[in-house]
Order: C-alpha cells, then structure tokens, then sequence
C-alpha cells in the first residue's frame, strides 16, 4: 500500500509541477488574462479519486483537494474511510509533504526543488492544471497575442514557444481547455492532458470533474486520472499548512524510501 502511495505523490509532484519553469521575474497577479475561468476564492473537492495506472497494473486511492487561490493548495491521500496518510501542502514560494504515517516531512522551496530535480517548477502552473485554466509558463495572465492559433473544426489549437519548452492547448469555442501539453527540446519528458466529464457548478459555470495525465520519459509512459466527485466553490476551509512538532524532518529521497 505504501509503495502506492509512494507513486502517488511523485507522480502528482512531476506530472503537474514538471515543465513549470520559473519567470526570471515575479509573476504579476495583477494582470488580466485574455481567457474566460473559473471565479472563486477557494476550490475544493472533499471526495476526490486518484487513479494511477502503470503499465499492467493501476491503483485508485480516495483524497481531497483544497484550493485557496494564489495562495496555498492542500492535496491529502485518505485511503483508508478518511484516515489522512499523506498530505502535500504547496504556497507561492515552498512545497510540504507530510508523512502521517511515519510522522516525518520534507520541505523545501521551489527554487530548491527545481534544483534539485532539474527541472524548474512553480506554484501557478499546479494551480492552473488543477482548474482547467490555460496557462503559460512564464506569465501570469497570457494573451491571444501569446499563440499561433489554427481553426479545427470547431476546437481551435494554441500554441506557446519560448526558450526550448513548447506548450499547446487545444479550447472549445469559449477557450476552455479540451486537453494540452507540454514538451521541450533536448528532453524525453513530454506530458500530456486532458478533461473530461464537464458539469455545471452550483454557479452555473461548467466545470471538468476528470483529468487525466499521461507522462512520458522516452521510455515509460505513466498515467495519473483525478476524478472530482464533487466540487465547492467558496466554501469557508480550514488552510492548515502547519507542521506537527513531533514530526522529523528528512531528505525527499528519505521519505519516498519510507513509503516504499
């Protein structure tokens, strides 16, 4: 079961985090973005699947996802009748993993981890896959003016070059992301992803209550599917981001180890 979850959270960590390349500035939350979203304060979803499928075999594991925006995302793994065994806490400038299991943590800040990993990530672009907002990434609020735009059928396909990373998008007619990816020359990672099960919220607003990832390194692909059951916009949430005194601090490769 550990070694599920173990899964669970790398994949969740490089699956929405992996192409986040940092702007050499900050981004501006006062821009304004050419693209109609999702309004709210807070986003969650207090019954939520994660599904992982690799190769031959998959696992699904019950959670939930706590969004306050531009501020802090909460994803905790409750596999057994809603005991939480691990819980990812991500703000603008560090991510926190907790381990209730073995009562251990890591922390670390994003320009640490994108050190660390190789790869730089930051806290827009998880917080724009996890709500189907179109992003790119090194702004804050992108513009039509950003894309080469093509016209199929009725979906229109955007695409975002800069550097080495290329991103594209494909929206319906009121440019909702359908799906996306994201790739980059010189690297074998490439990830894909796309919505599915578009409902309407308590606001009226339709909204994807399935997103899948597939993410491929040259030669494995590895899919992750979360599944909203059900979503609140503006619900009063307890953000606890705190880390319990009695917790250790360890290594990120020591705590995977641990969940092994």
């Amino acid at each position: 079961m550990l070694n599920k979850l173990k899964t669970i959270v790398a994949l969740m960590i490089l699956t929405l985090g992996l192409f986040g390349c940092k702007s050499k500035k900050d981004l501006d939350k006062s821009e304004r973005s050419d693209f109609s979203s999702l309004e709210y304060k807070t986003f969650s979803s207090s019954k939520a699947t994660f599904n992982i499928v690799q190769g031959q075999s998959s696992f699904k594991v019950n959670g939930s996802i706590r969004i306050r925006k531009d501020s802090m995302i909460m994803i905790s793994v409750q596999p057994f009748l809603g005991m939480e065994v691990a819980r990812a806490i991500l703000t603008n400038d560090n991510l926190v993993i907790l381990d209730r299991f073995h009562k251990k943590y890591f922390t670390s800040t994003f320009e640490e981890m994108s050190n660390m990993i190789g790869i730089e990530v930051n806290y827009n672009i998880f917080q724009s896959i996890l709500t189907n907002e179109l992003f790119v990434y090194d702004k804050k609020a992108p513009k039509l003016s950003d894309f080469k735009e093509a016209k199929v059928m009725e979906l229109t396909m955007l695409q975002y070059n800069k550097g080495k990373i290329v991103q594209e998008f494909t929206v319906d007619s009121k440019y909702r992301v359908q799906s996306a990816s994201i790739m980059a020359d010189g690297q074998s990672y490439s990830l894909r992803w796309n919505y599915s099960k578009f409902n309407a919220l308590e606001n009226g607003y339709f909204f994807p209550h399935q997103t899948g990832f597939s993410l491929n390194d040259g030669n494995h692909t590895n899919q992750l599917d979360i599944e909203y059951k059900k979503i609140d916009i503006d619900k009063e949430l307890n953000f606890d981001g705190t880390i319990p005194s009695s917790y250790t601090a360890v290594t990120f490769d020591e705590l995977m180890n641990m969940m092994n």
